[in-house]
This record gives C-alpha cells, sequence and structure tokens, in this order.
C-alpha cells in the first residue's frame, strides 16, 4: 500500500531563485516553449534537487513547506546599482484574499533583496477563490492593497491584465492610483479592439503583450507534479493560490540578469 510522504501539508511555496542559467531552460531555446511549460520546468528542477537531500522523516508532520535552491539565489548583486535596474514583477493570483497578496509581495520583495518594485501588474484568475467566477470585487479588493503598497513606496508603477475597455474604464474611474499599464493576450487579442485603444490612449495607459495563459499552472498540471515528485495520495487536492514572476532588466543595455518563479499552491486536507 503506499504511503503518503506529506500526508499534513496544506501549503506549499515552491521558490525557483534564478533560472537565467536552468539547464532545462536552455535545452528548450531552439523550440517554441509556452510560459507555463517553463514554470513546470523550474519547479520540478527545484523539487528534483531538494528532495534529493531531504529527511522525510521530519517533512511528513509539516503543514506547511517550502522549497528553494540556494545556488540560485536571486538577489540584487552589487553589479549595478539598484538605480541602474527595472524590477517588473506579475502576480497571477488565483485567490483574491488581501493577506494572500500582501504575503505574495514580501515574498518576492524579499526573495529579491530589495524595498521596492518598478512595475506591477496584476492578473486574477477567471476562478480566483477556486469555485467562484471573476467579478470586478475580486480586482477592486486586490487592487486596494496594491495601492497602499504604493503609498508605502513598495511599488512605483502599477498595471493590470486582460482588462477589456468597459472593466479598464470602471477600474480607472474607481481606483486612487490609476493603472499605467494594461496587459493583453496576444493569442486571444492580437488585434487591439478600437475601442480599448481610443481609451488607452485618452488615459495614457500603455497596451503591452503577453503570451501566459489565463491560468498559467492548473490544478491538473500543478497535481501531476506533484504525482512525479512526491506520490499519487501526496498530489491530490492541490490548486495554485498565486504565481508570481519577476525579472530585474539593466536599463542602459536591455538585458534581463534576474528572472524567477515563487509559487504558492494549498488543498483542503478535509476534502481528501
Amino acid at each position: 500500500m503506499e504511503v503518503p510522504r506529506i500526508p499534513q501539508a496544506s501549503s506549499l511555496i515552491i521558490n525557483s531563485g534564478n533560472v537565467i542559467n536552468f539547464e532545462c531552460l536552455k535545452k528548450r531555446k531552439r523550440i517554441a516553449q509556452s510560459t507555463t511549460e517553463e514554470l513546470k520546468d523550474c519547479l520540478k528542477t527545484v523539487l528534483d534537487s531538494r528532495l534529493k537531500t531531504i529527511n522525510w522523516d521530519e517533512e511528513k508532520f509539516k503543514t506547511s513547506l517550502e522549497f528553494t535552491v540556494p545556488c540560485c539565489n536571486p538577489a540584487l548583486s552589487d553589479e549595478q546599482t539598484r538605480e541602474d535596474l527595472k524590477v517588473t514583477v506579475k502576480a497571477m493570483m488565483c485567490n483574491a484574499d488581501p493577506e494572500v497578496i500582501v504575503d505574495a509581495i514580501h515574498r518576492v520583495l524579499k526573495e529579491l533583496d530589495t524595498d521596492i518594485i518598478d512595475v506591477l501588474l496584476l492578473s486574477v484568475s477567471e476562478k480566483p477563490n477556486v469555485i467562484e467566477t471573476f467579478h470586478m470585487d475580486h480586482l477592486k479588493t486586490l487592487w486596494s492593497v496594491l495601492e497602499r503598497m504604493v503609498d508605502k513606496g513598495q511599488i512605483k508603477t502599477l498595471g493590470v491584465c486582460d482588462l477589456e475597455k468597459p472593466a479598464l474604464e470602471e477600474l480607472y474611474n474607481w481606483a486612487k492610483v490609476k493603472p499605467s499599464i494594461d496587459q493583453v493576450n496576444e493569442i486571444s487579442c492580437c488585434i487591439i479592439p478600437p475601442d480599448l485603444n481610443a481609451f488607452s490612449k485618452e488615459k495614457k495607459i500603455q497596451l503591452l503583450t503577453h503570451g501566459d495563459a489565463l491560468e498559467i499552472l492548473p490544478a491538473e498540471d500543478f497535481q501531476e507534479l506533484m504525482k512525479e515528485s512526491f506520490s499519487d495520495l501526496d498530489a491530490q487536492g492541490w490548486h495554485t493560490s498565486w504565481v508570481l514572476r519577476y525579472t530585474a532588466l539593466i536599463r542602459c543595455r536591455g538585458v534581463i540578469t534576474r528572472k524567477g518563479y515563487t509559487v504558492r499552491a494549498q488543498r483542503n486536507l478535509n476534502n481528501i
């Protein structure tokens, strides 16, 4: 009979560290790879590395787990001054709990050893609380938290993802800190709608594109990853709470020196 290795775990955080030199990504440079595939490759690399040295007698009693690769520390070094770097974070939220996004942002600030994020892009899942369907109140709840972080000097610029003109206008009119960017999906929106383009020009909102899936790490994909690294029983019930992707770019050269992911997943053991 299969015995679970992490039977008490209901929260899991995986930090990829700086993935710029990950061999798994280098091998895929010549082929098209979605951001979901890239993310799964990074998480698998972290788990494969950490599970070689894990003490299972200790882990099986833990309710919260965290895995990272110490040798891939993404902290911003002294090679460049902080002013020379542009740090961008995309927060892909599958949970609209205000405390959850605060924890997520604080973690990436600590991970990068910096006090401020230059650009924060907010993306909210179509089902932000697992069973609920997205509506603007979810986004506004999270936006209010980010506005307070702007006031504290922790974030310079706020942007949003995948909002069509009516939703973007609603957010713009409601928000104290106006969105400066709307990042739209290049697959679902290959031609920018005229009304969105006109509104963005009027309000000086920059329109950018991205290739991320609406659900960058679906529950079934994460559970399959857990199954490969742990066991079938350990994989049950997990779903993504949030995914943060960060980059640090040298402004004058346009060179990315840091790129990484931090992921939090949760499960309700009572539902397994």
